[in-house]
């Protein structure tokens, strides 16, 4: 398969992939295009499938971040995975490029982070690869999880009059990023805050399993290259339009600190920033209040209404100040020249 890796896109990608991809009809559910393959499970349960690849230099350096917290970060954002798919995340394998100055004290330091965010989750680490590579280290991880047959959640659900509900707060990974590649005098607080936020994101695990137990959300995807590359997926995987309302998102007080340390506009944190592994959820009207209410009870995590789903003819928009504006597609995009 030739790529064109210099103006091809996630989803460009994942539409070639899915035309060359081969399958075995009686065991995929779902295969490429989604959070998670979703594979005939035992029992009454689906079996869940995702990885993720980790290289340094561009999802992590070396000179911002410790080998715990890369190891941390490697699993939670597979967990994430697992948990947009309203899914319970069980094993992972672990496939290491390791430079070969890179000492066993490192490796034994990267392990004690992914089993440390993997024991929250109830993750066991059942095997993997390591092989050298010359240039760049780089982790791959390898997730399964299941869900309930009537449980799993796709990206292609959302319907016209759905509600789009957001977990958590937005833009503060993204702004914990500018503080470390960028260092200035900030409140130890908001270094604390935004720091944590871009090195140990909490996956949704628990809140999502509360939304599903709640009834009403009919599609999900995790936030990892930002709020509006989600959006342009959801509406793009369900055939919809979005409507976004600019005051209604979350943003933590402390990401507003940073914002305007650093003369940014915390509004394309929140949008644009990524890698926040909160989850996007479109959800039945008549349901929204439950689902918060029982997402509030199992882990006080807020969830917000930050917008609708509408018709497709109507496109994808954002209300701020009163006006509706077109909102234009960004985010994070491994095939861009940065």
């Amino acid at each position: 398969m030739n790529l064109d890796l210099k103006t091809i896109g996630e989803f460009g990608l994942i539409e070639r992939l899915k035309q060359e991809a081969i399958v075995v009809p009686d065991r995929v559910v779902m295969g490429i295009g989604d959070d998670a393959a979703v594979l005939k499970g035992e029992g009454g349960y689906l079996t869940l499938a995702s990885t993720d690849m980790l290289v340094e230099d561009i999802h992590f350096t070396l000179a911002t971040a410790t080998a715990r917290e890369i190891g941390y970060k490697t699993m939670a954002v597979n967990v994430s995975d697992i948990a947009a798919m309203g899914g319970i995340p069980e094993q992972a394998l672990i496939s290491l490029g390791l430079r070969p100055e890179q000492t066993v004290a490192f490796v034994d330091e990267l392990y004690a982070g992914l089993r440390e965010c993997g024991r929250l989750f109830g993750v066991n680490i059942i095997g993997g690869d390591t092989v050298s590579s010359p240039r760049a280290m780089v982790i791959n991880l390898a997730i399964l999880g299941r869900v309930e047959e009537d449980a799993c959640l796709y990206r292609s659900g959302a319907r016209p009059g759905d509600i789009l509900l957001v977990t958590g707060n937005l833009g503060a990974a993204a702004a914990g990023l500018d503080t470390l590649l960028d260092p200035r005098p900030a409140t130890a607080a908001a270094l604390t805050f935004a720091r944590r936020r871009h090195f140990r994101p909490t996956p949704r695990v628990a809140e999502i399993r509360a939304a599903v137990a709640a009834g009403g959300i009919t599609a999900a995807d995790d936030i990892s290259d930002g709020l509006v590359a989600e959006i342009y997926t959801i509406a793009r995987a369900s055939g919809v339009g979005i409507i976004l309302e600019a005051a209604a998102l979350p943003i933590d007080p402390a990401t507003r600190e940073l914002a305007a340390l650093y003369q940014k506009d915390p509004l394309d944190y929140a949008l644009y920033g990524g890698e926040d592994f909160e989850l996007l959820l479109s959800c039945r009207p008549e349901r929204v209040t439950a689902v918060q209410k029982a997402v509030a009870a199992c882990c006080t995590t807020p969830v917000t209404r930050i917008g609708s789903v509408v018709p497709a003819a109507e496109g994808i928009a954002i209300v701020r100040a009163g006006k509706k504006l077109p909102l234009h597609p960004g985010g994070y995009n491994h095939f861009q020249r940065q």
